[in-house]
């Protein structure tokens, strides 16, 4: 995390972490996500990790991002760990750097690469990665994948898995759990009093959209990649402004002096220490 400057925040700064029940959106990955990832030589989980990196690029403005992810926290090298009893998991940091120009396949087999290399480390707890950093908090978002057993599974010889459910919180605003299968099924939690859920479907929805984008064109630059649904992209070309009332169309320069005029004074360019209004 050496150079990172501020931490990557999805919501304002200022959200109470009041605890909430959180709401949650859910969709599935139109095709094979397992099988593309097997191509490339990457896990599922660094194929999601990545959407999410990109979709938090596009969320913040920022081409290096930082979001947290959840791991299991048994590391095979401890003696008996299959045998141990609790809560291993851990929450660590996710660091993602972004290049437009960096092809998708590219880009996947970096995060892999830089991700193992930190796997050994994985058991030093969030507040001591913070404190190291010297930045304080350095996410608000989340990532899970989950492979529990399902119904046809047998994990232990003669035992069988009838159901099962699941039911947990975090305070971050935004948590994105993954689960495999023959569609990799997504689940977008979120803190109903920072993002609405329209406002989680649209971001979920450009999620999905990502990680078809990217098993479609592994070869295309990255920053190519388009997120936006037909409607969404139909509302910024037109313009889009206000309610569902109506839709104004509105050139550039119609816009850039409707805004010179409201704020004359604000800083437009800036360049080695000039500036102009």
């Amino acid at each position: 995390l050496a150079g990172l400057e501020e931490p990557t925040r999805a919501a304002p700064a200022d959200v109470r972490c009041e605890p909430v029940v959180p709401g949650s959106v859910t969709g599935r990955v139109d095709g094979d996500l397992a099988g593309f990832a097997r191509a490339r030589g990457v896990t599922v989980n660094t194929v999601v990790q990545t959407a999410w990196a990109l979709l938090l690029g596009l969320l913040t403005g920022r081409d290096d991002v930082v979001f947290g992810a959840t791991v299991s926290g048994r590391p095979p090298e401890l003696p008996g760990v299959e045998s141990m009893i609790g809560l291993f998991i851990n929450t660590v940091p996710v660091r993602v750097r972004l290049d437009p120009a960096e092809p998708v396949g590219d880009l996947l087999a970096r995060v892999q690469d830089e991700q193992s290399a930190l796997m050994d480390h994985q058991y030093l707890g969030l507040a001591e990665v913070q404190r190291a950093a010297g930045i304080g908090e350095l996410f608000d978002t989340l990532t899970v994948f989950e492979s529990y057993p399902s119904e046809e599974d047998e994990p232990v010889p003669g035992l069988r898995v009838s159901a099962g459910t699941d039911t947990d919180a975090t305070h971050y605003p935004l948590v994105l759990v993954a689960e495999p299968g023959e569609r990799v099924s997504l689940e977008l939690r979120h803190r109903e009093d920072v993002f609405d859920e329209k406002a989680a479907r649209t971001l979920l929805g450009r999620l999905t959209r990502l990680l078809t984008a990217m098993v479609d064109a592994p070869d295309r630059p990255v920053g190519r990649l388009d997120p936006l649904g037909p409607e969404e992209r139909r509302r910024i070309l037109t313009g889009w402004r206000g309610s569902a009332e109506g839709i104004a169309r509105v050139t550039f320069p119609a816009r850039f002096a409707e805004v010179a005029a409201g704020s004359p004074d604000a800083v437009a360019v800036s360049c080695e220490g000039a500036g102009l209004t």
